[in-house]
């Protein structure tokens, strides 16, 4: 494997497991010239990591981001290979921040150029500027229609689903909501701090959003301080009502958990669902 991988890539070397991801394995890969961050998944494409790089390149004019090396595949699977950065302390403030001048990029649409994933579930993506429409048909539906393939779903789940969208319906129709660029996966593990303590922004799920839907993933399994938020707020307030809306949008994230990693996450969508 290890030789078929080095052709492909080009250069040889050695490599070291970095444990931590979900989706793909990962390496420290080091040669004699330098060390790189590897990628690697069986079973897919080229393609699959591509809409990665595209992510990573809407991103990189506005906040740091790791530098492609290489894109590749074998007949085990697609590689990629990225900037090894060495991880520093830094402040959740100048995060908060950062991601803030992020979501003031705009667009006069929702969604994005492609599809792209967010782990290794489809994100689709079509352009339009009706928000709603979007959240609940290319978000929302798209993972329930996964949840159920995957027998995931059951009958007072979908009672309460239902009951859910006929409240949006009835009390967001009228929101109005900018299009934001979103890293649109942002959990405490796709961010890290350099030696310098500049902000990092690894694997994003990107789309233009509703700015929320970023926070509301921050907000959902910790790691975020309250510096944080106070870093966001001096650069980009958020609306008084914002930890209204979180649930609604951290059901996404729940959703796709559930998909992902099994019924473990059926307890959390199902509290969010009862609420409505």
């Amino acid at each position: 494997m290890e030789e078929a991988l080095f052709a492909a890539i080009g250069m040889t070397g050695s490599l070291t497991p970095i444990s931590g991801g979900d989706v793909n394995q990962t390496y420290r890969f080091t040669t004699a010239e330098n060390r790189y961050f590897l990628k690697t998944h069986p079973h897919v494409s080229a393609v699959f990591f591509q809409a990665e790089i595209n992510g990573l390149a809407e991103l990189a004019p506005f906040v740091r981001v790791p530098k492609i090396e290489r894109l590749g595949q074998t007949e085990e699977g697609a590689f990629l290979l990225m900037e090894w950065i060495d991880g520093g302390e830094g402040q959740q403030r100048r995060l908060g921040q950062s991601l803030a001048r992020l979501h003031q990029q705009t667009q006069e649409s929702f969604g994005f150029y492609e599809d792209n994933y967010i782990g290794f579930l489809p994100q689709v993506n079509p352009k339009t500027t009706d928000w709603l429409d979007f959240y609940t048909v290319c978000r929302l539906d798209v993972q329930v229609e996964l949840a159920k393939l995957g027998n995931r779903w059951h009958a007072k789940r979908e009672a309460a689903y239902l009951r859910l969208k006929e409240f949006l319906h009835e009390n967001w129709r009228d929101r109005s909501v900018t299009p934001a660029l979103l890293h649109g996966d942002f959990w405490r593990g796709n961010v890290l701090f350099d030696q310098q303590g500049e902000p990092v922004f690894l694997d994003p799920a990107v789309a233009y959003g509703d700015r929320e839907m970023d926070i509301a993933m921050s907000q959902l399994f910790g790691g975020f301080r309250q510096e944080f938020l106070e870093g966001y707020q001096e650069v980009y307030p958020l609306d008084e009502d914002w930890q209204e809306r979180l649930p609604v949008y951290q059901l996404y994230y729940l959703l796709v958990h559930l998909n992902q990693f099994g019924e473990s996450y059926g307890p959390s969508v199902d509290e969010i669902l009862s609420r409505f």
